[in-house]
């Protein structure tokens, strides 16, 4: 903290200059010798001592300083006191000349304002790099480098034992032992041991100490545009006694028994943070626990693909957005940003208030690196919420490029759906077709129906494999049911999706391709909304549905394929068992249950009229029943299932009340 100090012999504050009433009250009672005494030490040099002081007041409010008088009647002639002593002490009194209202430290010392500034150079709140300076008490800051100027002094004594800073600096340093004395001597006890008190706890966090922490602090963030820095308070609970150091949930770094070894892990970790992030956009796996960004943040359990993208959490999440302080630019970048500012023709980016030169990125160092945060922003496609997911969570994805092979349907339709995705992804790329009316039409939606069970929603999945693109699966509960927010969320979700290059997938969007009526006005707008925000969008979009026959005659025109999936023959569910069973037989190899399953058994399987979904929960019930046994999973466990969900099916189609209501029901 700068501050101005006086230069003349006159009281000079906020409150103006004291008139000739205040300048009598302060020198009138001055004696004879004081006089003399106070012109001897206008002509003396700067003295080595520390001077105690005090601002005090004159009755029409007017401040000066003074030394300190036991008689509060006798004030005193004010002196350039902090041009003749090394260091001054000054107590501020309030406005009744009673009360201390705060203390300072002023260093007025020009060696020792030199070494200060050389020794720390700013500090939070305070600045050693101004003509004056003005430390409040405690004197913290002084603390901190205690070690450095003492080290100082050493060096001082032996090259230039009579100058000015080896008369100084001892001076200071005995200010901070006496000031400091408990602080010095509970530390030096504690320290060695690894100890501390909840009391001196601010003694291990002078500015600019790496911290090991599971606390965010200030640290290196991206924010969707650029890497910088920015911070958030740290609380440390309150305890008694002593605890180790390291027991805290925040220390400093140097502190941790293998330092070393966790700079490495951490610097690592931020060089995939960085690779991530810089890519803008990253689509991958994530296996663990996600974070909302509430207060207190709530916990997911994350399994799935996630889409890391923090540019487009802020635009949706607009609440939860920050900004960095940008990086400094290296020497390389100065010299690039300086021709570009010479060029009247400089590209610039206004994003919010931000003005950036557009210059190259370069890598963060490994210390930038070891501060970076953890967390990547985005989106999990299974929650469908915006998440912080941590960064030694995420995978690369494994592509199933072979996912059609698996797909129970037509090779000729097969061959058709790929067509059409790969033939839209490249005009979507390099679009020359259009609607009349811009970005209009440029879609391919597929339509796929028939009865539960046949492979529908596995047909968006190949095609989101064979693609490599993210999978986006929405149902008509995610959109809502009225018109207002079916509006709102088909928008955003559209907006994801379009921004993702996501396969989008409507399960069972029956309720919005309905023909309209007369009467049912809600209904009507459900459509309408559907059919108008559908027109506009780019990417490609499946529907589910088991109703075609009441769909709106205005989707027809719409929908670029209608598939029709039909119940499964025996081929079909003989190659939908082969298909389960051989990924259990392929995970036998690593410690899964032992499967044995041949052609025949397969053939027997394929006997029962079951639907893909129903023998995949078969084969999975199976195995863990196989697991459980320690047996292995062969066609009798298999069938042993199959007779308990047929039961079951025929149990769903039986009448209520048994055969004798059967025409009551009917009716």
């Amino acid at each position: 903290m700068a501050r101005t100090k006086q230069t003349a012999r006159r009281a000079v504050d906020e409150n103006g200059v004291p008139d000739e009433e205040d300048q009598q009250e302060i020198n009138g009672h001055l004696t004879e010798e004081d006089k003399k005494r106070r012109i001897e030490l206008e002509k003396m040099p700067m003295q080595a001592e520390l001077k105690n002081l005090e601002k005090r007041w004159t009755k029409k409010g007017h401040s000066y300083i003074a030394e300190p008088k036991d008689d509060d009647e006798v004030p005193e002639e004010t002196v350039n006191w902090y041009q003749k002593f090394a260091l001054c002490v000054t107590r501020t009194l309030d406005r009744s000349n009673e009360h201390v209202q705060k203390t300072s430290l002023q260093i007025n010392s020009p060696s020792l304002k030199k070494l200060l500034k050389e020794v720390i150079g700013t500090y939070p709140g305070i600045s050693f790099m101004t003509t004056d300076i003005t430390i409040d008490f405690p004197c913290q800051c002084l603390f901190h480098y205690r070690q450095e100027l003492v080290d100082k002094l050493h060096k001082v004594n032996t090259t230039d034992p009579d100058g000015e800073l080896a008369r100084h600096l001892p001076i200071l340093l005995a200010f901070l032992e006496a000031e400091f004395a408990e602080t010095i001597a509970e530390t030096t006890n504690l320290t060695p041991q690894g100890l501390t008190t909840y009391e001196h706890m601010w003694t291990l966090f002078r500015p600019g100490v790496k911290l090991f922490t599971r606390v965010r602090v200030e640290f290196i963030d991206y924010d969707g545009d650029d890497f910088g820095t920015r911070s958030t308070c740290l609380y440390i609970p309150q305890y008694r006694g002593t605890v180790p150091v390291n027991a805290l949930n925040v220390f400093p770094l140097a502190r941790h028994p293998n330092a070393l070894a966790i700079s490495k892990t951490v610097i690592a970790r931020g060089k995939k943070w960085e690779e991530v992030q810089s890519k803008g956009q990253a689509f991958m796996d994530y296996q663990g626990v996600a974070l909302n960004c509430g207060c207190p943040p709530s916990r997911y359990n994350v399994e799935s693909r996630v889409m890391i993208d923090t540019a487009t959490f802020h635009r949706i999440e607009a609440d939860e957005a920050f900004s960095v302080s940008a990086l400094p630019l290296s020497e390389a970048q100065k010299a690039k940003a300086t021709l570009l500012q010479n060029d009247p023709e400089v590209l610039r980016v206004t994003k919010g208030n931000k003005d950036i030169l557009l210059v190259d990125r370069e890598p963060l160092t490994d210390e930038q690196r070891l501060m970076a945060t953890p967390m990547c922003r985005g989106f999990s496609f299974t929650e469908k919420v915006f998440l912080e997911f941590f960064v030694d969570a995420l995978s690369p994805i494994e592509w199933n490029t072979s996912c059609f092979d698996q797909l129970v349907l037509p090779s000729s339709q097969k061959e058709l759906v790929q067509a059409l995705v790969a033939e839209h992804t490249a005009r979507h790329e390099n679009s020359q077709f259009d609607d009349i009316v811009k970005n209009k039409g440029l879609g391919l939606i597929l339509v796929l129906h028939g009865p539960p069970g046949v492979g529908k929603t596995l047909t968006a999945e190949c095609v989101s494999e064979f693609s490599k693109r993210p999978l986006y699966i929405v149902s008509s509960g995610d959109l809502g049911t009225t018109s207002g927010v079916l509006d709102s969320k088909l928008t955003q979700i559209l907006d994801l999706a379009s921004t993702w290059k996501a396969v989008l997938l409507i399960d069972e969007a029956d309720v919005f391709l309905e023909r309209r009526s007369l009467h049912d006005m809600e209904r009507n707008s459900l459509v309408s909304i559907f059919l108008r925000t559908l027109e506009y969008y780019s990417g490609i979009l499946f529907m589910t549905t088991n109703r075609v026959r009441t769909f709106d005659d205005a989707f027809k025109s719409r929908i670029h394929v209608p598939l029709k999936y039909d119940d499964l023959d025996k081929a079909s569910r003989v190659k939908v068992w082969k298909n389960f069973v051989e990924k259990l037989r392929k995970g036998q190899q690593e410690g899964g249950v032992e499967v044995d399953v041949d052609e025949v058994g397969y053939e027997r399987l394929g006997e029962s009229p079951l639907n893909g979904r129903q023998i995949k929960n078969v084969v999975r019930t199976a195995k863990s029943l196989a697991a459980y046994r320690g047996g292995k999973l062969d066609v009798d466990a298999l069938l042993k299932v199959v007779e308990i969900q047929e039961a079951f099916e025929e149990e769903l189609v039986k009448p209520v009340g048994g055969d004798d209501n059967i025409d009551a029901v009917a009716k």
